[in-house]
């Protein structure tokens, strides 16, 4: 049975996102391989993932502008170009510099093509159902993508050798590029296309999200509590301030403070922030926890995490679209956001004393799993209410950005969280348990956030009246 147009597009921009967020997590499972090939430094080791997250987090906003000035479709085929050069690079590296280079410059492709095929998604399905439908679609992809990077990382490590798991893409990323004219032009209006690129602010965002992960990266080896880790993170929130600062003062800036500052734009982005930070260290602490403590090879490891892939695809396909037909974003947020702080109580609870799969891992992450899938495409709905299409590229440049920068903190935190445990004398199994804990906490502020300043049904009601 062939695919109508539209179902095309969807695969096609569904599948770019599916491997923007495989490739976060894609290389995790093959670290301790990477570093005896290489020759990386047990410090150095972390930036095979975070150069690839800082950049990506980085640049979003420079390219869901971009898409926005210059043409979604252009702006999407030029970042997938990017990336797969530097996958296919990336695959021949000889030297850590060479890898952590072409990481980055993967991201720096990833964050081009991501909020383009967000702004075209959008342009394909204009109907409010069909639009919550798609994207319930895109986001059980995105939820999953990281889950599936995990998996694929254990499978491809033990048959073919890390370096596979960076051209993995090379003919995901040419097949989408051949079939990329079935696509819509996505133009952009005469009022924005007569704008210009903030590389300012461009520049600002990303160094200010690059010394954020820094400062929580090094404090592996100084601890969360030393001056430098203080004052890394002040230099961080300096430039993020400064960001804010500039945007407000530019003709064109990279983030317009009004777009931003809507209640429910902003409070998405809040929320994806905040509950992001869990979903990093849940799936590396438990990828951890399988191997060291329990002795599971890559491979198992990868099918251990299956569940709760494939709670996060149900939950975002079919039961989040369909329950903000009927509640509307604010509740399933909530009551997503209830389940996942409640999943990761119960798994930070059992890791402590981690016995099996079964009782320790599998319930925990099935309820996290279920809940932010359910949470995930209602903040991402609620995040582009109401947002003018000329600015669509930026909207879905924002919430990727929030869910990159926390991913990439939370990861840092969690490990940091995991050492001082160590140092302290505890176990292993006491450290994982400690690092997801801690991420409840930020997922249970997030939770205050949502209830605090997303707007309900009516006052949304009222504002589009």
């Amino acid at each position: 049975m062939l695919l109508s147009h539209r179902q095309l597009c969807l695969l096609l921009l569904c599948t770019t996102q599916f491997v923007a967020l495989l490739d976060f997590s894609i290389t995790m499972i093959p670290l301790p391989q990477i570093q005896h090939s290489l020759g990386f430094t047990p410090g150095g080791l972390q930036w095979v993932i975070n150069a690839y997250g800082v950049a990506i987090a980085g640049f979003l906003l420079l390219g869901g502008r971009a898409a926005d000035l210059f043409g979604r479709r252009r702006v999407f085929i030029a970042g997938l170009l990017l990336f797969t050069a530097a996958s296919l690079l990336g695959g021949f590296s000889h030297s850590p510099a060479m890898l952590v280079a072409t990481r980055a410059l993967q991201g720096f492709g990833a964050a081009m093509f991501s909020p383009a095929a967000f702004s075209l998604l959008l342009a394909v399905f204009p109907e409010p159902a069909q639009r919550n439908r798609a994207l319930g679609a895109w986001t059980a992809v995105a939820a999953s993508g990281f889950v599936a990077g995990l998996i694929l990382g254990g499978f491809i490590t033990d048959l073919l050798g890390w370096r596979w798991v960076l051209w993995i893409n090379v003919p995901v990323g040419l097949l989408v590029l051949a079939l990329s004219p079935a696509l819509p032009q996505g133009r952009p209006d005469a009022a924005a296309a007569g704008g210009s690129l903030d590389v300012w602010g461009a520049l600002l965002v990303a160094s200010g999200a690059a010394t954020l992960v820094f400062a929580f990266a090094n404090s592996e080896h100084v601890g969360l509590a030393h001056p430098l880790t203080f004052a890394l993170v002040a230099l961080a929130l300096a430039l993020l301030a400064l960001f804010v600062w500039v945007e407000g003062r530019v003709a064109t800036p990279l983030m317009p403070l009004a777009v931003f500052l809507r209640r429910s734009t902003g409070g998405a982005n809040i929320v994806s922030l905040l509950a992001n930070t869990a979903l990093g260290p849940t799936f590396v602490v438990v990828a951890l926890a399988m191997q060291e403590v329990l002795g599971f090879s890559a491979t198992r490891t990868g099918l251990g995490l299956l569940p709760m892939a494939v709670a996060f695809t149900l939950a975002s396909a079919w039961a989040g679209p369909a329950l903000i037909a009927r509640c509307g974003t604010k509740p399933v947020i909530v009551g997503g956001m209830l389940l996942f702080i409640g999943g990761l109580a119960m798994l930070g609870a059992s890791l402590a004393t981690l016995a099996s799969w079964a009782a320790s891992i599998l319930p925990g992450t099935v309820l996290a799993g279920i809940g932010y899938g359910l949470a995930f495409p209602a903040w991402t709905v609620a995040g582009i209410d109401g947002v003018p299409e000329a600015d669509h590229g930026l909207a879905g440049g924002m919430l990727t950005t929030t869910q990159e920068v926390g991913s990439a903190v939370g990861l840092a935190v969690g490990v940091a969280v995991s050492i001082a445990v160590l140092a302290g004398g505890g176990t292993a199994a006491q450290g994982y348990s400690s690092a997801i804990l801690v991420s409840a906490c930020l997922v249970a502020a997030g939770l205050a956030c949502a209830i605090a300043i997303l707007p309900g049904k009516a006052a949304r009601q009222e504002a589009a009246s």
